[in-house]
């Protein structure tokens, strides 16, 4: 069993609500044992424990204690909403990444675009190349755009 050291009050009866429960003996401190499944309890609730006498290591638990369940969902509803949190920047900062990726391409297709332009004005018209595929093409194009017409 652990011993904690509390401050009595000045009768004697409970710790005092003051001064903290403390690992360590000190001057004027009360030894107390505190078994393993009530230390939860006694440290966050000591000032209500009870000496059973003068002499005695052993306190007495009120029958008033809160219930640790609804701490220990408490504790799991901060959890979670640190998780929450945790998520929530995560988001954000991937659908900033995903700016981002947007941007450069679009950058990127423009800068393709240019090239497709730059590269077409290059090329030579197909009705100034010789051979008999390109008239075949030249005499083609007006064909279909007089077809496109109608």
């Amino acid at each position: 069993m652990p011993i904690y050291y509390v401050k009595p009050d000045s009768d004697n009866q409970f710790p005092d609500k003051d001064t903290t429960p403390v690992l360590e003996p000190a001057d004027g401190l009360r030894a107390v044992n505190i078994p393993t499944t009530s230390i939860q309890y006694f440290t966050r609730y000591w000032w209500m424990y009870a000496f059973k006498d003068d002499d005695s290591q052993k306190v007495t638990a009120p029958g008033n204690l809160p219930n640790l369940d609804i701490d220990y969902l408490q504790g799991l509803i901060d959890q979670q909403g640190e998780q929450i949190e945790q998520q929530t920047k995560n988001i954000e900062s991937l659908q900033t990444e995903n700016k981002s990726l947007e941007s450069a391409n679009e950058l990127t297709q423009q800068g393709l675009m240019e090239a497709v332009d730059y590269l077409s004005s290059q090329l030579s018209p197909a009705s100034t190349t010789t051979g008999a595929d390109s008239t075949a093409t030249s005499s083609a194009a007006p064909a279909s755009s007089a077809a496109s017409e109608s």
